[in-house]
């Protein structure tokens, strides 16, 4: 059973005079890319020439990257959304507050920490927004404090750097606890940040081949049976190697509203055989590797599988993370599968099941130029004991500037029912939608909507994406 980190372990800078570095013993995923919301807001010219305090949070974190071999910032500016203990975002803002408490005579800033073992999830820096700031370089100004050399200093923090002075060190270090005339990192600094993310596991690319390299479909994640399932099939005689995502409060990055707070992913062989299960991907044993592809979650409670499977069928749901303390919610999610294509296995005919009350979607990518067949099932759901079977699916295929490239409603009435047919993918019911395109190797997204005739507007519905090459 997991038990959820608390932001509880605080690390401050504050006024007064200066008295090797000094670690937390806590660090974030080797070769992570971390995404760093940034809500600071008050634009206008500052004393270095700035243009506004966001651009100083900016530098500060670009002070720092260069020393920093396996990690990568990919900070959000003028992000709207606000910080909040225990989200899994990495989050900088101006604050009167740090989540309601008081900072303390002469804090000017505060970092919390969320970890799990030696590993961080999550880091919320808050300045104190009762001070005046600016920035500027040089020695201390009296009554104006200095954002940038405080900026450098707390995520320095969330990079896992503690006070060396107060770890009975005297050394030279923007680390130090107290504010002081240096504004830069000093050499001290860069042997702390080099010690933690100078090694690490290689930084890794998917193989490009002519399958089908990416899925991921969209939809919503609800209670009891109304989970979201993706389904797939290893083909040819070798193993596949994947990596499976569930994303969901990472959708807010793209204005979509009602995410999913916590996903897990749980994937079952075709016996219905549990074979791997993850909640919150950096505390998973292929955290790094998946890094390592760049295919990290942008927040540390979505989750993530790094697999290799033999040829065979599988299933992979998503739901909600939920225990005694934490009860099932619901929302938007994401599900994802990328083929490496490290060997000569392949992942085909994907699919993803989900509730359609609004559309499900579905984009994928090609390795190279083919002929796929999306299918839309819906009422031949029923049969398999699917309870609010969607009456009447229709699907759409849209190219990679939203332009509708092909659709169907109702697969007999398509100018493809032969060649479906032909290809052994007839939908058993005439109710549901089928259409054969030849697409390019760029992104496409296929749209499961309720058709013209739906009845009662919603429901339980598949899309299914078939390589209709030939298998390895």
């Amino acid at each position: 059973m997991k038990s959820k980190a608390l932001c509880i372990s605080l690390l401050l800078l504050s006024i007064g005079p200066l008295f090797g570095y000094a670690l937390e013993g806590e660090s974030l995923t080797l070769d992570r890319t971390v995404v760093m919301q940034l809500s600071f807001g008050k634009p206008g010219i500052l004393q270095d020439g700035s243009p506004s305090f966001t651009q100083v949070a900016l530098d500060a974190i670009n002070i720092w990257s260069p020393y920093l071999a396996h990690l990568k910032f990919a900070p959000v500016p003028d992000s709207p959304l606000l910080a909040m203990c225990g989200d899994g975002q990495m989050s900088a803002q101006f604050s009167l507050t740090v989540f309601g408490d008081s900072f303390g005579i002469g804090t000017l800033a505060v970092t919390l920490l969320s970890s799990h073992d030696t590993v961080l999830g999550e880091t919320d820096t808050l300045f104190n927004n009762a001070y005046t700031w600016d920035s500027y370089r040089g020695p201390l100004e009296p009554n104006v404090i200095d954002l940038r050399r405080v900026a450098i200093h707390e995520f320095g923090h969330t990079l896992g750097l503690d006070h060396p002075d107060e770890a009975g060190q005297t050394v030279a270090a923007i680390m130090n606890s107290k504010v002081s005339d240096i504004d830069t990192v000093q050499a001290d600094d860069i042997a702390g940040v080099q010690s933690l993310y100078n090694d690490g596991p290689a930084y890794q690319s998917s193989v490009p081949g002519p399958v089908l390299s990416n899925l991921s479909t969209r939809g919503f994640v609800g209670l009891g049976d109304e989970v979201l399932i993706g389904g797939f099939i290893v083909q040819g005689t070798e193993p596949a190697t994947v990596i499976l995502r569930a994303i969901a409060f990472s959708l807010f990055f793209s204005d979509e509203l009602g995410a999913l707070r916590d996903p897990t992913i749980t994937v079952y062989d075709s016996n219905q055989r549990q074979i791997a299960f993850n909640d919150d991907w950096a505390l998973g044993p292929a955290a790094e590797t998946i890094a390592s592809y760049h295919l990290d979650p942008p927040n540390s409670h979505e989750s993530a599988l790094y697999l290799t499977l033999p040829p065979g069928a599988y299933t992979a749901v998503v739901q909600s993370f939920s225990d005694a303390q934490y009860p099932p919610t619901t929302g938007q999610a994401l599900f994802e599968l990328y083929d490496l294509h490290t060997t000569d296995g392949r992942a085909g005919n994907i699919s993803t099941r989900g509730l359609v009350s609004d559309p499900l979607i579905g984009g994928f990518i090609v390795g190279a130029a083919k002929t796929i067949i999306a299918r839309g099932i819906g009422p031949s759901l029923g049969n398999a004991g699917v309870v609010n079977p969607l009456p009447d699916p229709k699907i759409e295929l849209h190219d990679s500037y939203g332009e509708l490239f092909q659709s169907n409603d109702d697969w007999q009435e398509g100018p493809d029912a032969a060649a479906i047919t032909a290809a052994g993918l007839a939908p058993t019911n005439p109710k549901e939608s089928a259409l054969l395109a030849t697409v390019a190797p760029v992104p496409y997204t296929a749209v499961l909507s309720p058709g013209f005739n739906n009845g009662n507007g919603g429901g339980v519905a598949l899309v299914e994406i078939y390589d209709t090459s030939p298998a390895p």
